[in-house]
């Protein structure tokens, strides 16, 4: 038997070397690292998108409740828990309370459809905060209180909904056309009207100065028409109102972020 002296070469093996299977590792590394960055800036992006846009949908339904209200002021005094009146429009420097007309009872609480409201700027509570933003957190709450009735008994409590938060201050002036000039408030000081009896009279335009925290100084002027109650309800809180269906509202000035 012949024994062959040449041997064929083996055929050459293929495939990765370790060095070409580590740098594909290091390369979808980098790129899986990149692509989870890219998409947690996405993720918070579309966060910070959506706080915003709620933030502006609180901002523009507040302005638009205080509008509402405004525009449906009517001159119709109520009794305090005492043995006095309160004004159909009393204001000082930093809140305001009137009676307005048209109030909506979509839940059926039990009320008329005219209803006493107020407005001010007071600090939240605890549970207040948890259902605003951090930035919208820092300063003070617009405040929007109703009573459930007119003429007040010794319990009569105001129901207080909170409307913007981040308000840092709240300055109002009213309008006095007998003098002609802006006053701190109303009814004016040295008013013939005693506390015991119905002050129908309104000012002649109420402006409103909002300083918040994200949105800058908004300013609001609104006009309301001269009604004199006595005229259109005989002088007594329990006739029909004289009311202002459509007062002005002017923008006189704002800057936002």
């Amino acid at each position: 038997m012949k024994i062959p002296t040449h041997i064929p070469p083996l055929k050459a093996q293929s495939g990765f070397t370790l060095v070409e299977v580590l740098v594909v590792l290091v390369l979808v590394a980098i790129i899986s690292v990149g692509s989870f960055s890219l998409l947690d800036v996405f993720h918070n992006t579309d966060n910070i998108v959506e706080r915003r846009a709620e933030e502006l949908r609180r901002f523009s339904m507040a302005l638009y409740r205080l509008e509402d209200d405004l525009r449906q002021v009517t001159a119709r005094p109520v009794k305090n828990a005492y043995t006095g009146y309160e004004p159909a429009f009393r204001g000082d420097e930093d809140e305001f309370e009137f009676t307005r007309l048209g109030a909506a009872n979509l839940t059926g609480e039990p009320r008329g459809e005219i209803q006493r409201l107020g407005y001010s700027i007071g600090y939240p509570e605890s549970d207040e905060r948890s259902s605003f933003s951090e930035e919208e957190d820092t300063g003070a709450l617009l405040l929007r209180s109703r009573w459930q009735v007119l003429d007040r008994g010794p319990d009569s409590e105001p129901i207080v909904e909170p409307l913007l938060a981040g308000v840092e201050s709240l300055t109002l002036r009213y309008f006095d056309s007998d003098s002609d000039a802006w006053v701190a408030q109303w009814p004016p000081a040295g008013s013939p009207t005693p506390p015991t009896s119905a002050n129908s009279r309104l000012p002649k335009a109420i402006e409103l100065v909002l300083l918040t925290h994200q949105y800058g100084e908004i300013r609001r002027v609104f006009s309301f028409s001269s009604v004199d109650y006595s005229s259109s309800g005989g002088g007594s809180p329990n006739g029909n109102p004289g009311l202002n269906r459509n007062p002005g509202s002017t923008n006189t000035g704002g800057n936002g972020n």
